[in-house]
């Protein structure tokens, strides 16, 4: 039974005065139709904002966090708008059917720009139109592409898509649709996989280990008290902390707007930030407040919030050190080489112990899954174990064999894909743990194997699947698993039945992507798509496609064998990592989340390690002079505070489509 029939009996078909059901209360199972229409309704919505303020605008990054800002402005709005309609009408939404919406926001989110269609159009398309006498990708790289792999450029088809159509031009959809349709099978199949994947890990993380998943901390706040027709704004804003928070973040945000048109009216300096040095030697500290990255860390624990800044510290002087010693250890930024491979041990160890801690879970999920014991109950997740399994498998298989019709290799291949689900369990994991909205992938599938076996002897048709695989297998936030994962989360508030909530997300999935990829497709034969001038259309394939002509004009040996000292970093890495996760269990005051050295030296560990500082600093101090209970009513501050830079951004990106149209201010930035 839904929740609107569980809170207003009269609204049952049987007491209407027909006997009849309305519209609105038909049922998609638990789930009310209206929910999943407002939820495609947000995910369409939040498609066209992230696109259009990405590719056409310039404005603003929407979709390069774990919580893009598309989906978060396009729900606050929505949220606002109906109620102000609840307000005029008897139309309510109760907060179970908020929380589908949200997971199928989760959901939808995760595909345009950065999520995954911006890679994707710009990988395939790039190959033909890219390609000059001075790269020799002619005879590189097209030779080794399967002519279904990518769109053809006859008639100039894919200069089209970069340059505009011509007076009078059609566009082209034919050359897509082939390599459009096979591309999708893989999306689909990685879809399905993750997402038995979440059915399988939800109760471990969520009801086992209680995980907090900070990220979806206000929003559950949120969702949990929608608009009842009492007033025009949601109940969540009736609160004086809230509205202190929302005019802290709503007012610099409004106030650094007249700054667009007086350019010498004095800002809040809350978008910069410069890389301060100690010594040329040693990685700088990266000075920036980055106060999105804020409003999230409050709701993660003081442990985590400690160990990602202090072992950011650890990168500074012992990647410092390893420097000065003559090792390859920082990029100056970042870490390489020996750094690098500590981290990766690191994280290998994490995420095997993530499924060690699992394995009576894991080993429950199997018994259920092969009929050797019907007492494992299975009916409150996603999908049944038995599917859960065998859909992993099954998912798993597709991607492999898909992997090998376009040139990779059978036994790299065979490794790859489960590096591939290993590696993004550990980034979910991260995230779950953290909340920190910039999270990337310590280390890709594709590093954990090829540091073993090296490119040496490796065909190019290898190479180059790799590089095209890996807009699916390596994508730097895990792809869907992190936001299925965070729907695990929110359906416990949604309290239906995760079978039908599964439905309406992969409804979510579908819709998002034909919407993404169409929209893409239409702006760039109307407008041109290198008028983008977008990181993830113009220039990630451009950038990465000479490093795979590179490998196949010269593939390298197995690290271990060009830099056998680093395998002992790795070493070393694993070790650390062994004895962090020993001490956090063996003693309860131990103050150092093993998480932090998981991603030490990582990109956006990196870019974000002084505003976690910041973060922890204060609730460091919230706990100290208020003790729990203080924290605890200040909740409603922090909601106001996201809520209030939402809106702002949002206020700043309708300045620009209407007064600053292709000139947009990027406000929202990490």
């Amino acid at each position: 039974m839904s929740a609107e029939l569980e809170q207003n009996p009269a609204s049952h078909p049987a007491n209407s005065p027909q006997g009849q059901p309305s519209p609105a209360e038909i049922q998609l199972g638990s789930i009310t139709l209206k929910s999943v229409v407002l939820g495609l309704f947000l995910v369409v919505t939040l498609d066209v904002v992230a696109i259009y303020i990405r590719y056409v605008f310039h404005g603003s990054l929407m979709t390069y966090s774990h919580v893009p800002m598309a989906m978060l402005m396009s729900f606050v709005l929505m949220m606002a708008g109906l109620s102000v309609l609840s307000k005029l009408t008897s139309f309510r939404l109760a907060s179970t059917e908020w929380h589908v919406i949200l997971t199928m926001g989760l959901i939808g989110a995760t595909l345009p720009c950065f999520g995954h269609t911006g890679y994707l159009l710009g990988y395939i398309s790039a190959p033909h139109y890219f390609s000059t006498p001075e790269n020799a990708w002619d005879r590189w790289l097209l030779p080794y592409v399967p002519g279904w792999l990518i769109p053809s450029n006859e008639s100039n088809a894919v200069a089209w898509f970069f340059e505009g159509l011509p007076q009078g031009g059609v566009i082209p959809w034919g050359v897509w649709v082939l390599p459009m349709l096979w591309w999708f099978t893989l999306v689909v199949a990685a879809f399905v996989t993750l997402a038995c994947v979440a059915s399988i890990l939800r109760r471990q993380w969520v009801d086992n280990e209680r995980l907090v998943f900070p990220a979806m901390q206000p929003l559950m706040d949120i969702s949990d008290q929608p608009g009842d027709g009492k007033g025009w704004l949601p109940e969540f804003t009736r609160n004086r902390l809230f509205w202190i928070g929302f005019g802290i973040a709503f007012g610099m945000i409004a106030w650094n707007c007249i700054n667009y048109f007086l350019p010498g009216f004095p800002r809040f300096p809350i978008y910069r930030g410069r890389w301060y040095w100690i010594d040329r030697q040693f990685p700088p500290i990266r000075g920036f407040l980055g106060i999105f990255t804020i409003f999230f860390s409050y709701f993660a624990s003081l442990d985590v919030l400690l160990s990602i800044w202090l072992f950011d510290l650890l990168f500074i002087f012992e990647g410092g050190w390893l420097n000065q010693l003559g090792y390859r250890a920082i990029s100056p930024y970042y870490y390489r080489g020996a750094y690098s491979m500590q981290t990766r041990g690191a994280f290998v160890v994490m995420v095997v112990s993530v499924l060690w801690v699992a394995r009576r879970h894991l080993k429950d999920v199997f018994m259920k899954a092969i009929g050797r014991d019907p007492t494992v109950d299975d009916s409150g997740e996603f999908v049944s174990y038995r599917f859960a399994f065998f859909g992993s498998i099954g998912g798993m298989l597709y991607m492999y064999v898909w992997i090998v019709a376009i040139g990779f290799d059978p036994v790299y291949g065979a490794l790859f894909i489960p590096a591939v689900i290993f590696c993004y369990v550990g980034t979910a994991k991260i995230l779950a743990d953290t909340g920190i909205p910039y999270t990337n992938n310590p280390v890709g599938p594709w590093g954990l194997i090829d540091m073993w076996l090296g490119s040496k002897g490796q065909s190019p048709t290898t190479i180059v699947a790799f590089r095209f695989s890996s807009i699916v297998t390596s994508h730097f936030k895990a792809l869907f698993l992190p936001a299925l994962m965070h729907a695990g989360k929110v359906s416990d508030g949604a309290r239906t039945n995760r079978r039908h909530l599964m439905t309406a997300m992969a409804l979510a999935f579908v819709v998002s992507f034909i919407t993404c990829v169409t929209l893409i497709l239409y702006l760039g034969y109307t407008d041109g798509a290198y008028n983008f001038n977008s990181w993830e259309i113009t220039r990630a394939a451009e950038r990465s496609f000479p490093r795979t002509v590179s490998a196949i004009k010269s593939p390298g040996n197995p690290f271990f064998m060009k830099y056998p000292e680093e395998i002992g970093f790795f070493g070393g890495g694993m070790a650390m990592m062994a004895l962090l996760i020993f001490l956090r269990h063996q003693f309860t005051w131990w103050p150092l989340h093993p998480v932090g050295l998981a991603i030490s030296g990582s990109y956006l560990a990196r870019r974000t390690s002084f505003t976690v500082f910041i973060a922890w600093l204060i609730k460091l101090v919230m706990l100290k002079v208020g003790g729990p209970a203080f924290y605890r009513r200040s909740r409603p501050l922090f909601v106001g505070l996201l809520v209030g830079y939402v809106v702002g951004v949002a206020l700043s990106s309708a300045i620009d489509v209407v007064w600053f149209p292709e000139r947009g201010h990027a406000v929202h930035r990490y």
